[in-house]
């Protein structure tokens, strides 16, 4: 635990002079259930149900149901795919259907107890319908991902860290990152099939009208069937 505490107190130096700078701010707290099989020795299939909930973790603003397929290509390189089902709050307090399809390639490397992955996504979320071409318009968005992770004695406890930058590709302008997470957390892993972990995140939306600054508390739990 010695790595994680100087990460946590960094993380939250951070978030409180990058907060300062944030026109809204928000406390919010996602919670994830999941299951996930190999399929293969190459193929691995994996279900999560994630609740996110906002303004001060007052009321609920998504609902996420994930399908996912991974294929090993190498031991260090891995690809996939992704489907989402999002139950997500308007505006007008209203809960709309939207659609996720996200394609992703990662890069895992260990040099002892130390672990370093990458991830790069290509993701299309339709939520928008347009009358007038008669078609749903995808929101799109490439995403970077980099992670540094250590196992420790104990072989379960696993801290880590992590930076992920949002890449906007709006229909007809130029694109640009509107969104970074930083986040620090734990993995847990309590026998060969159940897992959980916990984090704190900092989100903050930029370069766009009236961003937001969220802290984010998280947990989740996943079953393991080898």
């Amino acid at each position: 635990m010695r790595i994680l505490k100087p990460t946590i107190t960094l993380l939250l130096f951070c978030s409180l002079a990058l907060s300062g700078q944030a026109q809204q701010q928000d406390l919010q707290m996602w919670v994830s259930a999941g299951f996930r099989a190999d399929l293969s020795r190459k193929i691995r299939f994996s279900i999560e149900e994630e609740a996110r909930y906002f303004e001060n973790i007052s009321r609920l603003d998504k609902l996420n149901s994930d399908l996912t397929l991974d294929y090993e290509l190498t031991n260090s390189l891995s690809c996939g795919v992704l489907y989402r089902l999002i139950l997500n709050r308007n505006a007008n307090g209203y809960y709309d259907l939207d659609h996720r399809f996200n394609l992703h390639l990662e890069y895992q490397h260990s040099v002892r107890a130390w672990s370093f992955g990458a991830e790069l996504k290509a993701q299309k979320t339709f939520d928008q319908f347009s009358g007038l071409t008669d078609r749903f318009l995808p929101e799109n968005y490439i995403r970077v991902k980099g992670e540094l992770s250590r196992l420790l004695i104990d072989r379960k406890s696993e801290p880590f860290v992590s930076l992920e930058l949002w890449y906007y590709l709006p229909q007809g302008q130029n694109a640009f990152i509107d969104q970074y997470r930083l986040t620090a957390g734990l993995k847990y892993k309590v026998d060969k099939t159940n897992r959980l972990s916990v984090f704190y995140r900092i989100q903050q939306e930029i370069q766009v009208k009236d961003p937001l600054f969220a802290h984010i508390l998280g947990a989740g739990y996943t079953f393991v069937w080898n």
